[in-house]
């Protein structure tokens, strides 16, 4: 009786989680956005360095 009542509630489970992914309402991860989203923001840093060092007429050498 116990393995009838686990199937369906696997079998609920299952449905519930396909119409989810069909509705896009589960969150999926994504590990290359977070990744860019970083990126972005180092970058974002670097020109902020650069436009303070334009302003301040600062002097660096490169290399």
């Amino acid at each position: 009786m116990k393995y009838v009542q686990d199937a369906k509630l696997t079998d609920t489970l299952e449905r519930q989680l396909i119409r989810d992914e069909l509705a896009n309402e589960v969150d999926q991860p994504r590990p290359f956005e977070a990744v860019r989203n970083a990126a972005v923001q180092v970058f974002d840093l670097i020109a902020d360095l650069k436009r303070a060092a334009r302003r301040y007429n600062v002097q660096y050498a490169n290399g």
